[in-house]
């Protein structure tokens, strides 16, 4: 669709930017006649700038079915992009939702090798509340944000990190390699992992991995609770749900486009 006009817009770069909006929003190439059809646009028009963006390297044209798509161009723009945002600072407003929506704490962390280090958190109000895991470092394969990461490795990456003894944290902790495959399984089925006090005595937690615009898991969003309030049945059916929305929204602010799912 076109976007509405203003006395300061420049109309040609309007259009151009129309067109690479288009193109990144289809799954597959397009015909000069279907950017026509979508965006009003004349057949003139339209030739002349697809010509201009694909001499500026923003479009390609391929030349055995003669439809357009994007180019190398964009890919670097999104890369230089992505490269200066922090996951800190664009993972706020998100937490702050996660953490309303939910009424409990939650929280934003990344991978180190076979560890996950907790960045930030937005603390609920509840009187009764999880110590805040900030800086925190501990073993991926005992907490949710770590799980639902780790499961978007593959099984040599997986075998590396965790070919020796597993440390036991508390009597639910993962035992052993196959068991921490057959919860990776899992937890990619659904989308998010549990920790079930294997972390924590007392504590449950929810996590989902967040990606980036090549469907790269590059951290994890969480929610966590004392057990008390997060019984199994809640977190399946009212708090996971609310979990993996905000993965997804935090993902899109990262530029993942939700039909690179079936690549997984």
């Amino acid at each position: 669709m076109k976007r509405e006009k203003s006395e300061y817009a420049v109309q040609a770069v309007s259009n151009a930017i129309d067109i690479l909006e288009l193109l990144g929003d289809k799954d597959n190439e397009l015909s000069i006649t279907d950017i026509v059809s979508d965006l009003g646009l004349t057949r003139s028009n339209v030739n002349k700038l697809l010509a201009t963006l694909e001499l500026l390297g923003y479009v390609e044209h391929n030349r055995y079915t003669g439809n357009f798509r994007l180019g190398v161009k964009t890919f670097q723009i999104s890369q230089a992009y992505i490269n200066k945002l922090s996951v800190i600072e664009i993972s706020i407003q998100v937490l702050q939702q996660l953490k309303n929506d939910t009424n409990e704490s939650a929280y934003i962390s990344v991978l180190r090798d076979e560890n996950v280090v907790y960045l930030n958190v937005i603390e609920t109000e509840q009187a009764v509340r999880v110590l805040p895991r900030i800086g925190n470092v501990g073993p991926a394969y005992a907490t949710a944000t770590g799980k639902a990461q780790l499961a978007y490795y593959d099984a040599m990456e997986l075998e590396k990190l965790y070919s020796g003894e597993f440390m036991k944290i508390t009597p639910n902790t993962i035992k052993n390699f196959e068991e921490l495959k057959e919860e990776l399984a899992e937890a990619k089925r659904l989308g998010y992992a549990i920790d079930n006090e294997e972390y924590e005595t007392g504590v449950r937690c929810i996590g989902a991995p967040i990606k980036d615009f090549m469907g790269n898991v590059i951290a994890g969003i969480s929610v966590s609770a004392p057990a008390e309030r997060m019984g199994l049945d809640h977190i399946h059916n009212h708090i996971a749900p609310i979990v993996v929305d905000a993965a997804r929204l935090l993902s899109k602010k990262f530029g993942y486009r939700e039909y690179a799912e079936s690549a997984d």
